[in-house]
């Protein structure tokens, strides 16, 4: 009798290697027309699609190549399994870490159903009678594994399926039959946990015993963060007690699941917190020693980092403490995975996303260990960057300023903030759209603002460009567009000729000047330049050179300004 049907598409990336399965599906023509694909996109030498037929007689797939089109196969040695090469032999290997990260892989649709881990499934009895009797699933994940190990070793596929079912069927049964015989053991939270968990330390096979009393606890409930309120409890009870470390390395087991699980980040974090406030929490579990440093120095950080609620709060300070580094390396990852997405942190709020992102850099990269962390943020921010300075962004930054000057002042923030060349270099072209706007020039020319504010306002936007670490090109541009706009207001109001004849003492006039040749007082360009002209110009001046000679204090002052102007050595 035929039972399920499907339709699987494979490809050789080139005549030499071997077919590799891209996809599963239901439909005969969704398939064909998906491997044709691959192979007019040239993303293969060659493709096949099978139909594959359940049997109930057999209980294992037949297979009938329906299509294949492509460069010939060349035929190649079979690789051979070196004999040291780790391969699961008894139920026992099921349980490493490389294994485990198989079986979530094989298996997702199916835990997905299930509201399970991994680790859940190793350890429950539940969930193993239910996987025994979802057999098309359980085969269908034998032949994700069978299909590449044969394509490795040149070994029959059937032999290899053959043996994965008797390997699954053991490590179920074994587990199914621990539940009967009382093997795990249970932890009643409202009790002594670290007593409990002490007792079960004495099973010949403790790590397992209690796995199995955990996986009590969350099975439970199909939700990631319910599921880890009982894990929190029995961590907070546990830690501290050098003779129970063995149950905490235990419980990170779960803990990296769930965290790493789709979607389980989500329910971790709950539905009321935005993506920005959910990774400032997992911030301070990577790095939360950097931040308390961070924020002493600079109480911003600290604002934008808000401490985490307790439940990770409490894994924070394990994680300080120097447990759970599997668990802080998957928060990590967690981090710039969302980095390297596209969704907002912040949406309603883009100087607040710019202000989190600088603190996160900054307590990431001060709480790194490893070289290659440093350069995993750094990519990762500059991928992040590269949403900054799309129109869509920078129009929500720039909405809603009040004038001109507070939109650039938004855009040097950004500024400031992107990283990468490429980043950077768009970064300044929004500003140079701003500067070079109808409207700044008409808002600084206004006569109703003192001049000189306008002015110094000009001197601190270019001291602020600079800052900004822009390209060569960019920076020299912004500079002297501000230095245009300073000159237009300066002639406006006849600034040199004014300071000339308000100025009672030539000191007076010299100071005035320099202010402006040294850039405190003005912008940079051509104001500064008259400025420093017209200083020369004095100080050849007979009534001057007497002054200054007469008030040794005051030459004194004046010499730094001179030194900065280029007047003096």
């Amino acid at each position: 009798m035929a039972g399920q049907i499907h339709y699987e598409v494979f490809s050789r990336k080139t005549p030499q290697s071997g077919w590799v399965l891209q996809n599963a599906l239901n439909d005969r023509d969704s398939a064909i027309a998906q491997a044709r694909e691959l192979l007019t996109a040239r993303r293969a030498a060659a493709i096949k699609v099978t139909k594959e037929v359940f049997s109930d007689d057999t209980g294992e797939f037949r297979s009938y190549t329906l299509l294949t089109e492509g460069l010939p196969e060349t035929k190649s040695k079979p690789k051979v399994v070196s004999p040291t090469e780790p391969v699961c032999t008894s139920p026992q290997d099921l349980y490493s870490r490389h294994a485990r990260e198989t079986i979530a892989r094989v298996l997702e649709d199916w835990l997905r159903r299930q509201g399970a881990t991994v680790f859940e499934l190793l350890h429950s009895p539940v969930l193993c009678e239910r996987l025994d009797v979802s057999t098309n699933d359980l085969t269908h994940a034998i032949q994700k594994i069978a299909i590449p190990e044969s394509e490795e070793t040149g070994a029959s596929i059937h032999e290899i399926m053959r043996r994965w079912n008797n390997l699954s069927d053991k490590a179920i049964n074994r587990v199914i039959g621990d539940g009967r015989k009382k093997v795990f053991g249970e932890i009643d939270l409202t009790g002594d946990i670290a007593a409990q968990v002490a007792r079960l330390g004495q099973s010949p096979e403790r790590g397992y015993a209690f796995g199995g009393a955990v996986a009590r606890l969350t099975i439970t409930d199909r939700n990631a963060g319910r599921k880890l309120m009982p894990l929190t409890r029995i961590a907070t009870a546990i830690a501290g007690k050098p003779e129970l470390k063995w149950a905490l390395d235990v419980i990170e087991t779960p803990l990296v699941e769930l965290f790493a699980r789709k979607g389980g980040l989500a329910e971790i974090l709950g539905s009321d917190i935005t993506l920005g406030q959910g990774l400032a929490f997992l911030t301070h579990m990577v790095s939360g020693e950097a931040i308390e440093r961070l924020s002493a120095v600079d109480s911003a950080i600290g604002r934008a980092l808000p401490a985490p609620p307790a439940h990770l709060e409490e894994f924070a300070r394990l994680i300080r403490q120097g447990h759970f580094r599997d668990l802080r390396l998957q928060a990590f990852r967690n981090v710039l995975s969302e980095l390297r997405g596209v969704k907002r942190l912040m949406p309603e709020n883009p100087v607040g996303e710019i202000d989190l992102l600088r603190a996160m850099a900054l307590a990431l990269t001060a709480g790194s260990q490893q070289q290659v962390e440093r350069e995993d943020i750094s990519d990762a921010f500059i991928e992040r960057s590269k949403m900054l300075v799309s129109s869509a962004f920078v129009e929500g930054l720039t909405r809603g300023a009040p004038h001109c000057l507070e939109e650039i002042e938004r855009i040097l923030w950004l500024c400031e903030n992107v990283v990468g060349a490429a980043n950077k270099k768009q970064a300044a072209r929004w500003l140079m759209s701003s500067l070079t706007a109808h409207r700044f020039e008409t808002d600084l020319r206004d006569p109703k603002r003192p001049a000189g504010q306008r002015l110094q306002l000009l001197a601190l936007l270019q001291r602020r460009v600079s800052k900004a670490s822009l390209g060569e090109t960019d920076t020299e541009a912004a500079h002297a567009r501000l230095g245009q706009i300073g000159a237009q207001i300066a002639g406006d109001i006849q600034l040199i000729p004014h300071i000339l004849k308000g100025s009672k003492t030539p000191i007076q006039r010299i100071t005035a000047l320099l202010s402006f040749a040294t850039g405190q007082a003005g912008p940079q360009g051509a104001l500064s330049e008259l400025a420093k002209a017209e200083v020369m110009k004095q100080l050849r001046a007979p009534d001057v050179r007497t002054s200054l000679m007469g008030d040794p204090a005051a030459l004194g002052q004046l010499k730094p300004m001179l030194v900065q102007a280029g007047l003096a050595a």
